[in-house]
């Protein structure tokens, strides 16, 4: 599939440029890939706003990057958002959700985009400075922004949009909002508003699932997550997992999926071929592959790859052949 890096999508009609270091560009979709606009409003005080609005007329990968640390809001307006970051690692973002994306100054990520499915989405950037001031409700967010430095990224959970988010941004939904200075001042207001609100229910989301458990309870679910990620080619099981993490078994299935937003099968399953990915780059057939991360059935581990990135191992193998 071909790979489009955001600049080359787009062609500049118009840039506005306001007092005090303000910034808008209006861009049209490049007709080759679709319908459609980018608006980005720099509002020259750390804080950017990203919109996309498009129908795409076929199918390819979309490559972003940023040269900035800093965060991120996202929300999502249309169909499901797949956002593959560098360490091959996936997240969906689904309609009318949003989440708290961390970044470095050498993030890049690839996002796939499906011709005919209308791609809607609203971002509220902001510099990493001003960022950890804004953000000091949401617990360790210091270390999790190192976190992200280390990784290139780092993100929170999703959550849904509420009615309010709804309408707060609603008004960036027209274009013509943007070439009034007046109008788009008052976006200025809008932005900070829905900026200070998403964050403070970020903030609230993660202290009400912190609160559920007591310290022991946490250290034993990042225990049986540890183990997963370092141990995914033994034949673990939940007892097993229970046992080493030193929690009941019955609290662990439901306290994992509860605070990871996975179930253990689900974890454990994403990281073995999170894993094959890396393997298949390298001189191992697909059953050898299979054999290395756990999985006796290279035909059940075919299944479940296909299922998971829409392509066979065999055929995703052959991608790096001629390397």
């Amino acid at each position: 599939m071909k790979k489009v890096n955001d600049f080359d999508l787009i062609e500049v009609s118009r840039i506005i440029s306001n007092p005090f270091s303000r910034e808008i560009h209006i861009s049209e979709i490049k007709e080759e890939y679709g319908n459609g606009f980018f608006i980005f409003y720099d509002m020259g005080n750390g804080i950017a706003v990203f919109i996309r609005n498009f129908v795409p007329s076929t199918d390819f990968i979309l490559i972003e990057h940023s040269e900035i640390s800093g965060a991120s809001l996202i929300f999502n307006l249309a169909s499901d958002i797949k956002f593959v970051y560098k360490d091959t690692k996936e997240y969906v973002l689904k309609r009318q959700h949003f989440f708290l994306e961390l970044a470095s100054d050498k993030f890049s990520c690839e996002i796939s985009i499906k011709k005919d499915e209308p791609f809607i989405s609203f971002l509220i950037c902001i510099k990493e400075e001003l960022f950890l001031k804004l953000a000091h409700p949401i617990v360790n967010i210091e270390a999790n922004m190192k976190q992200a430095s280390k990784k290139s990224y780092n993100i929170f959970n999703s959550l849904k949009t509420d009615t309010l988010q709804s309408e707060l941004f609603n008004d960036f939904k027209d274009r013509e909002h943007f070439e009034d200075i007046l109008s788009s001042i008052y976006l200025e207001s809008r932005t900070t508003n829905l900026l200070h609100y998403s964050i403070e229910k970020v903030a609230n989301a993660l202290n009400e699932n912190t609160k559920k458990y007591n310290k022991d309870g946490l250290l034993s679910l990042q225990r049986a997550k540890e183990i997963i990620m370092q141990e995914y080619s033994s034949k673990l099981s939940i007892k097993n997992i229970a046992y080493k993490s030193a929690i009941n078994e019955c609290y662990l299935k439901k306290d994992f999926k509860e605070y990871y937003g996975m179930t253990i099968l689900e974890m454990l399953q994403k990281r073995r071929l999170e894993v094959a990915k890396k393997l298949l780059k390298d001189d191992f057939s697909v059953k050898e592959v299979a054999f290395k991360i756990g999985y006796k059935n290279s035909s059940h581990f075919s299944k479940l790859f296909f299922q998971h990135f829409s392509i066979t191992p065999n055929n995703y193998k052959k991608q790096f052949s001629h390397l």
